[in-house]
């Protein structure tokens, strides 16, 4: 027991050292990469490790001069910036002609476009990416710290952060996230706030969760997972009932939020169908394996799934926390064009997972523990795709082992009767 005790506060300073020396080549990537994306100046060519899909600079034209935009980074969030310059243009602009530097009709839902126009719009290009690269981190890491408060467990938040940046500014795929512009972070908020929302059976979490999966639709599949597997882990009618209403307040929020721009909102649907169902699967998309029928009906197979587990765990909702890491695993390869910078959407189950090992008295802990630890493996293990890629030349390889480690997640809990928490 000494010999653990000397262990445990050795420990401590170690930490502080590896977190330290670790932020210095974080921060310096960071800088590196945001003035890139600011001046275009090439920094970024300085990053190690470099980004998983290279820099996709904008190219010249008169629009991009026009907004110092020439060279420049954050291509995906291009989609939004040249295209809300003109609003009127997004009739047109989720199918055909579109003001995107690369011709590409947008998916991100009208409003978006809306309060960009009268934000970010207003700044030359370079300062408006990085504004939204480090906005979307701030309203995280706030989020983040809140969670950890919330669920008590705020001994393990430094832990978590140094996972979470080093995922982000020491990987190939982190970098991309970042290089590209994505929205990967407020998808992972979306995740959280409404499991919170419903554990504490909080309106306003989830109304939260609602605004932050309005900015991207591809958090859609999981969270209509998660609320479908809340209503059936009711125990009687009365409680199917007092669950039901607190679920409304996502689907409400979100028609409201749809009906705002009406005419655009239904061209934006027909955009956003015409891709899932007749573009060629990208990435990592599972249409690279498996039918795309077969594919686009998987949120359905996983809440049998669920319900299953939910009969298994005796309706104990957060013991169905590792089933829907492994349903997210799944997920973010889930659309047509799937790619894996989308490895931050999973951010949002991390102090989830570490509040489910919290200590309890029965012998649960291990299968627990093993959940979590499996899910931080796959966290850095995807952050490092390209390295896979390159050692075994096969892309499908990685597919494969988001199948193996989603599968793994969703399972291991049923292989233990000891799981369930007292």
């Amino acid at each position: 027991m000494k010999i653990i005790f000397l262990l445990k506060k050795a420990s401590k300073p170690l930490f502080i050292i590896i977190f330290i020396l670790l932020h210095y080549l974080i921060l310096n990537n960071l800088a590196l990469l945001s003035k890139d994306m600011v001046y275009g100046d090439a920094s970024g060519l300085n990053l190690n490790p470099l980004p998983r899909y290279g820099f996709m600079r904008v190219p010249e034209s008169d629009l991009t001069l026009k907004y110092e935009a020439v060279n420049r980074l954050a291509a995906d969030f291009a989609q939004i910036y040249f295209p809300s310059q003109q609003l009127s243009t997004l009739t047109t602009g989720y199918t055909e002609e579109t003001l995107d530097p690369w011709g590409r009709p947008s998916r991100y839902a009208p409003l978006l476009h809306t309060i960009c126009s009268i934000s970010l719009c207003k700044l030359e290009y370079g300062y408006a990416s990085l504004l939204h690269n480090l906005g979307q981190m701030f309203v995280f890491f706030l989020s983040f710290s809140y969670a950890f408060k919330r669920l008590q467990i705020e001994k393990r938040f430094l832990p978590a952060i140094l996972l979470v940046n080093f995922c982000l500014f020491l990987t190939p795929v982190g970098l991309s996230w970042f290089e590209r512009g994505q929205f990967s972070l407020y998808v992972a908020l979306s995740y959280l706030w409404l499991i919170l929302g419903l554990i504490d059976h909080n309106r306003y979490c989830i109304f939260l969760s609602a605004l932050f999966a309005y900015v991207k639709w591809t958090s859609f599949p999981l969270l209509f997972l998660v609320l479908t597997l809340w209503l059936l882990n009711s125990k009687n009618i009365k409680e199917l009932k007092g669950n039901f209403y607190l679920t409304l307040a996502f689907p409400v929020t979100i028609i409201f939020l749809f009906l705002l721009h009406l005419e655009f909102g239904i061209h934006f649907l027909v955009g956003l169908f015409e891709q899932e169902i007749t573009y060629e699967p990208q990435g990592l998309s599972l249409m690279k394996l498996f039918p795309r029928f077969l594919v686009k009906t998987l949120p359905f197979i996983l809440i049998v799934l669920g319900y299953l587990n939910i009969r298994k765990y005796k309706n104990k909702f957060l013991s169905l926390i590792p089933y829907f890491i492994g349903s997210g695993i799944l997920l973010t390869i889930y659309p047509t064009l799937a790619f894996d910078y989308s490895i931050p959407c999973l951010f949002g189950f991390i102090p989830l997972v570490i509040y489910r090992t919290k200590p309890f008295k029965n012998n649960g802990c291990f299968s627990r523990g093993l959940a979590k630890y499996s899910f931080f493996i796959f966290l850095i293990t995807a952050s490092f795709s390209i390295n896979i890629i390159n050692i075994f030349s096969s892309e499908s390889i990685v597919i494969y082992g988001y199948i193996l480690f989603a599968v793994a997640l969703i399972i291991l809990p049923l292989l233990n009767p000891n799981y369930l928490e007292n």
